[in-house]
């Protein structure tokens, strides 16, 4: 762009260091160095807010109060971004959805929005759920670590010496409790930086350095991995791994978040993590995230959005008299799809991670396949499931429910085809009952007498066959 970019960036508050306040002020600073000409709007301003101002950014609660119009919005959260899209008529937008569930980031359907972006897979899902924003409307565009900023530490030593938690929402009765139980009894200190403990830090870069091994997620996760710290994913609603430099590609499109934690808060299992402790591929972790993960290639990205944007903007008819009426449309429609889902099953649908009791309580058989198929060959394997739980099983947010298919060798009950179609429930299975459902397979590429798996799996979390209690049912099906 050959001059100055006028960008307004939102956000629901400016008070504290949660994931998208350290966005807001590492975008604007970074814009802001590249010759732009970024403002800020939050209605709710404090420390970080005043960091950005004293760069010369202009950083206001009100959009009145902003020196010039911006040409693009840079939107995060809901009710933020819609408010300057009516505010500023002839600016164009971009909305970034930062988190999977909160109320404040479901995306708002506004005619001047030409982009929706995910910071990651799994909220990547919640734009595409509701099938309103079009598939070419959406980029993924992974979260960056200013490198410059979370420097490399020193080597790691052998063994870990000092662990941190570091989380916003370690606190009493939280994942604080089983961590330090597993550190204590294995002879290491812990410490906590966040808000839940009291310990919040405006430059956590300064301490991070000090600690061997580090329990965070997401953005936390991300800055600790960059000082080459060993980082075991971690938080309220779970443990994931230690991240590994074989698990990190694998990982990061997950942004190390809630997807992530697949595993209860035990004690032993977060001790298991810690002994997967290894200075040398921390190491490589940390080069991996400092070459995939800096800020310079996000705000490149960023660049290229916001002028791709601009240029389908300035091609778009006028139509702003309508822009109010379609936005209000859409979100009723919303709010009546919503009102219906709860009147036809009497809930929100909800699908959260499934306890080992529950898993022992999920039953699964095979009522009908056939005996003979051709390679290639798609087909229906009857199923009926019951459901002992005490609350709906179905594929809903956050980690739905699948049906799929696996073939293993009849022989060795080596599993040949991982990933076989996914069947979504067509309607939510209520506690205490059972149905049968039709799940779609297709046959191996070769001939041969295979055995099915007819199986659930948890999206982001597990297959059910793997770990007991396991929840399958097989059959034995010829390939011809």
């Amino acid at each position: 762009m050959s001059s100055p970019l006028r960008v307004l960036i939102t956000n629901i508050y400016l008070t504290g260091r949660t994931g998208t306040e350290v966005v807001v002020r590492d975008l604007a600073l970074g814009l802001r160095a590249a010759g732009h000409l970024p403002m800020v709007y939050s209605p709710e301003l404090g420390g970080i807010a005043r960091e950005i101002a004293a760069a010369g950014i202009p950083v206001t609660d009100d959009l009145d109060h902003l020196p010039h119009g911006p040409e693009i919005i840079h939107g995060h959260h809901h009710v933020e971004t819609v408010e300057a899209l009516e505010r500023f008529p002839d600016a164009c937008a971009i909305y970034v959805c930062h988190d999977r569930l909160a109320w404040h980031d479901v995306p708002p359907l506004f005619p001047r929005i030409l982009r929706y972006v995910a910071v990651d897979l799994n909220c990547r899902e919640r734009l595409t759920e509701s099938g309103l924003i079009p598939e070419d409307r959406i980029e993924v565009m992974y979260n960056w670590v200013r490198t410059d900023r979370f420097l490399p530490r020193p080597p790691l030593p052998p063994h870990p010496t000092r662990a941190l938690i570091f989380s916003n929402y370690a606190g009493i009765g939280t994942h604080l409790e089983p961590i330090q139980e597993a550190c204590w009894a294995l002879g290491i200190p812990v410490d906590v930086i966040g808000r839940g403990a009291g310990t919040a830090m405006d430059r956590p870069e300064a301490l991070l350095g000090a600690y061997d091994i580090v329990f965070a997620k997401a953005r936390c996760a991300l800055e600790a991995m960059a000082t080459g710290a060993a980082v075991v994913l971690c938080d309220t609603r779970g443990l994931g791994p230690l991240v590994t430099l074989g698990k990190v590609a694998i990982l990061r499109p997950w942004n190390f978040g809630m997807r992530c934690l697949n595993m209860p808060l035990e004690v032993l299992r977060i001790k298991r993590q810690v002994a997967r402790y290894d200075p040398d591929d921390a190491r490589a972790v940390s080069g991996y995230i400092r070459q995939h993960a800096n800020f310079d290639a996000a705000l490149d990205r960023y660049l290229r959005l916001y002028a791709d944007v601009l240029a389908e903007w300035r091609t778009q008819p006028v139509r702003r008299r309508m822009e109010h009426r379609e936005y209000l449309r859409a979100t009723v429609q919303r709010l009546g799809a919503l009102e219906r889902g709860v009147g036809d099953t009497g809930y929100l649908p909800w699908m959260p991670a499934l306890s080992l009791r529950d898993r022992a309580r999920v039953r699964l058989r095979i009522r009908q396949a056939p005996a003979r198929v051709q390679c290639d060959a798609v087909f229906d394997i009857r199923v009926e499931l019951g459901n002992g739980t005490g609350s709906p099983l179905g594929t809903f947010p956050p980690f739905p429910l699948n049906f799929a298919c696996r073939w293993l060798s009849r022989l060795t009950r080596r599993i040949l085809v991982r990933e076989g179609e996914r069947t979504p429930f067509p309607r939510a299975l209520d506690p205490g009952q059972a149905e049968a459902y039709r799940i779609r397979a297709t046959a191996p590429h070769h001939p041969g007498t295979y055995v099915v798996r007819a199986t659930l799996v948890q999206e982001g979390l597990r297959w059910l066959d793997r770990r007991f209690p396991r929840v399958f049912a097989d059959t034995t099906i010829t390939v011809t």
